[in-house]
């Protein structure tokens, strides 16, 4: 089944492509390849926890990407925003959320943030992506994946010559299913033109299918490529083929206290957090495992039983790109990149009704018994209980600036072009990326003018002058960068970190961390350490200024603001 939809895709890209005039011309100007120019593959996890992976001390099986962790550079502090696209306009440009369309999500703007700059709720025109940069210095771009930057703003339309895209921000793995009442079904696109989906269709599959198809098409085109292979697993709704679910329900029985344990003391072994380092109390609305009834553990392991074949999936993924790109001699010169986009989402509409609609849209088109659990016609989450295990070094989940929601995996792999085995302990961010991989390939950024328009310079900067040794920092010491989303505000300035939070995370008052003793953020030091404290707000107060912030006023709250832009 699966080598019929690898076929069939490569048909169909064939097809598509004959007599096909891109839009996006390449400027000769400005090829600047060369025969030792590397390949460059960006791996994008959709809500992946910190410690979900077996490199970061998971008990889910991902041997593939473990392997590029130790043939490469793994880092234990870096950061992201704390929902996806937010964090997935950064990845691609370079440029702050809060001047890349996405000050918050579309989804949720505040009255005061509606027609902002930089609140657009899609990619905007003052920023160019990585892809168009590279598409112009002569490389093959392809996305495969889950875009939701915007229908005003198609990967087509910014520098990807070939693409298969989900559109919005979640639906079902199997079909094209949708997440809510009002999008009961969602929208995939092949080259910007509507695709029905096949019978035998799995997100993480196809989207690894199209783009080995896509990158076989032009191996012998003389070009590097650059593939932005953005899985939407292991997002809600929690699917998973069979196998792979019965392969881990046992595991889960043991509840999360023990699993969330587990990986704490395993995130010290590594060396990842402070020996000493606190684990947060359990959240308040999750029971002790040893309260929950027998036959709710059943279901309840299962469930995260889904979650975990999920992330297996998704690596066995990577193993068949990293198998496929052996095979045709292009492994040793392909730059990996992998990350996550957010910490792990908590939020579960089938336990708490904080959207109403949702929850009985759910409960009467699904089934979720524990038979279904996974499978096609289940509609699952696995919750807060769950995501705190994933978030077992740090505080809170996605949708919240503490590192639970926005220190995510990241692995840079890249033969003997970078260093093997290396962790790395240095404040880094998603904005980042974009420099490094230009830095990388030896490509400029065009500064603020793009095809005859503005556009905004890159917030980040490369990674690899620290990487290389020609550097001991990343970030300049009094140095770092910013975060805010829905009202909750950070900034990140080597191992000291400010931070406010909304009710109900917080009282809305400013505190100050020593990540490295303290990762989860439990003791304020900001009375102990005046001065760092007074010199963080002052970095915070440019930061806000530099990028626009609109603050939404105290006690904001995220699901009484839905329905915002969606364009």
């Amino acid at each position: 089944m699966r080598a019929n939809y690898l076929l069939l895709s490569f048909i169909l890209v064939s097809l598509s492509a004959c007599g096909e005039q891109n839009s996006n011309t390449r400027n000769s100007a400005q090829m600047v390849v060369t025969q030792d120019t590397p390949n460059v593959m960006l791996i994008l996890a959709d809500d992946l926890a910190y410690s979900d992976l077996g490199a970061y001390g998971s008990e889910i099986e991902t041997p593939h990407l473990d392997q590029l962790a130790s043939a490469g550079v793994l880092f234990t502090r870096f950061h992201t925003s704390a929902m996806c696209s937010p964090s997935r306009a950064m990845l691609l440009t370079g440029v702050d959320q809060h001047k890349n369309g996405y000050g918050t999500m579309g989804e949720y703007l505040d009255s005061s943030q509606r027609g902002q700059p930089g609140y657009e709720g899609f990619l905007n025109d003052q920023v160019v992506t990585v892809a168009s940069l590279l598409q112009q210095a002569g490389f093959n771009t392809y996305m495969t994946g889950k875009w939701h930057l915007g229908a005003a703003s198609m990967p087509s339309n910014r520098g990807f010559d070939r693409t298969f895209i989900l559109l919005q921000g979640a639906g079902s793995h199997f079909d094209n299913t949708g997440y809510a009442r009002g999008q009961p079904t969602v929208d995939y696109f092949r080259n910007a033109e509507a695709v029905e989906l096949p019978a035998d269709f799995y997100s993480s599959d196809a989207y690894t299918d199209e783009m080995i198809s896509y990158i076989d098409r032009d191996k012998d085109s003389g070009q590097p490529f650059f593939g932005y292979l953005a899985f939407s697993a292991p997002h809600f709704p929690l699917h998973a083929p069979t196998e792979l679910i019965d392969k881990y329900e046992e595991r889960y029985m043991v509840g999360w206290d023990v699993i969330r344990q587990q990986r704490h003391d395993a995130l010290k072994t590594l060396g990842f957090i402070d020996a000493n380092a606190e684990m947060a109390e359990r959240l308040e609305r999750v029971p002790p495992w040893n309260q929950v009834s027998a036959e709710d553990k059943r279901y309840q392991a299962r469930k995260m039983a889904v979650y975990a074949a999920m992330v297996d999936r998704l690596d066995q993924n990577v193993g068949i790109l990293v198998e496929y790109l052996k095979s045709i001699d292009e492994y040793d010169n392909t730059v990996f990149l992998f990350l996550s986009d957010n910490g792990p989402e908590s939020n579960d509409f089938t336990t708490y009704p904080i959207v109403p609609t949702a929850t009985e849209w759910i409960a009467e088109t699904f089934d979720n018994s524990y038979e279904n659990l996974g499978k096609d016609g289940s509609y699952i989450y696995y919750g807060e209980r769950w995501a705190h295990v994933g978030a077992a070094a740090h505080r809170y989940h996605k949708t919240v600036v503490t590192q639970g929601g926005i220190n995510v995996p990241l692995i840079i792999s890249y033969g003997e072009g970078l260093p093997q085995g290396r962790i790395v302990s240095e404040f880094s961010s998603v904005v980042d990326i974009t420099p490094t991989i230009l830095d990388l390939v030896g490509t400029q950024h065009p500064g603020t003018e793009f095809a005859g328009r503005p556009i905004h310079a890159m917030s980040g900067q490369s990674i690899l002058p620290y990487l290389r040794d020609q550097q001991d920092f990343i970030y300049p010491e009094g140095s770092g960068n910013g975060f805010e989303l829905f009202g909750h505000n950070a900034y990140i300035s080597g191992n000291w970190k400010i931070l406010r939070l909304q009710d109900p995370y917080g009282d809305f008052t400013w505190g100050l961390y020593d990540l490295d003793k303290d990762p989860a953020e439990l003791n304020n030091l900001a009375e102990q350490n005046p001065e760092k404290f007074q010199e963080l707000l002052q970095l915070y107060s440019q930061y806000e200024i530099a990028n626009g912030v609109i603050q939404v006023p105290e006690g904001w709250k995220m699901f009484e603001n839905l329905g915002g832009s969606r364009q």
